[in-house]
């Protein structure tokens, strides 16, 4: 792999390459074609130990992106590839597995929630270097629902902004994160719990002004419906801070490139 310099940019293939780009960044990669054909690694006795490789990425991956669905309507607050680092914390949650053999360890959400608790969505500043004031976050997993206490804010003291934005909102997101494992019928992994739903809610709070104080204010989330858990999922809370501008006297738009999400608590 390596990148590609000089008056000469492309992106697609040209013979034996292929040039892409990578989200957050503007520097072109090129790689070379060819390898072992998909049928070779799968059948291949030469290639077992790829697809033990190749089956654990598929879980951890899987898990990553269904703990970014769980905080859809904040995942537009980070310039990179966030996916990624998400996969790499799930990587390291399966491989506390000891207890099935590699290929088919488990990532268990719901046994190293602490290690997600924390994880932070950012374009260039992180959602405590522009909320200052701890939130007091609850979740209740028997109704499914969470609250997020919101003290009183003060301009230059509690908020920090990045920027000339002239508002902000709060937005919490509360979704269903399934523990993973290796199904071997369909050679996927797949929720432990085969029930679940991966059902969501999200609360936001109105525009406030960048300038004033802004009063303590709770938001409450309830999921709709059964979500069907078990003790192999977890509910999981996020909250994000979005900038935005008023375009007319009604109609105010979110900046883009601006604001922070952080992942609050598991339960």
């Amino acid at each position: 792999m390596a990148n590609l310099k000089g008056n000469i940019a492309f992106t697609g293939s040209v013979g034996g390459l292929s040039a892409y780009t990578r989200k957050g960044s503007d520097k072109i990669i090129l790689r070379t074609k060819g390898g072992a054909s998909k049928d070779k690694i799968k059948r291949s006795a030469a290639f077992t130990n790829t697809r033990k490789l190749n089956a654990e990425f598929g879980g951890a991956s899987t898990t990553a992106r269904n703990i970014k669905l769980a905080m859809t309507g904040l995942t537009h607050l980070d310039h990179s590839n966030f996916q990624s680092r998400l996969t790499g914390v799930c990587s390291r949650i399966q491989k506390l597995d000891t207890t099935n053999d590699w290929g088919r360890r488990v990532v268990l959400i719901s046994r190293y929630r602490q290690l997600l608790e924390g994880f932070n969505l950012e374009m260039g500043t992180g959602f405590n270097s522009i909320i200052k004031h701890p939130l007091q976050c609850s979740i209740n997993r028997n109704e499914l629902s969470a609250t997020v206490l919101v003290p009183q804010l003060f301009p230059h003291i509690s908020v920090y902004v990045p920027g000339r934005f002239s508002l902000f909102r709060l937005i919490a997101v509360l979704g269903v994160v399934p523990d993973m494992k290796y199904d071997e019928r369909s050679k996927k992994y797949a929720p432990v719990n085969k029930k679940i739903l991966l059902r969501r809610a999200d609360h936001a709070t109105a525009w406030l002004s960048t300038e004033e104080i802004c009063p303590q204010q709770m938001l409450s989330l309830q999921m709709q419906g059964d979500a069907r858990m078990s003790d192999d999922d977890s509910l999981l809370l996020t909250v994000g801070v979005e900038f935005g501008v008023a375009v007319r006297a009604d109609l105010i738009e979110p900046v883009n490139y601006a604001g922070a999400a952080r992942i609050m608590m598991l339960v």
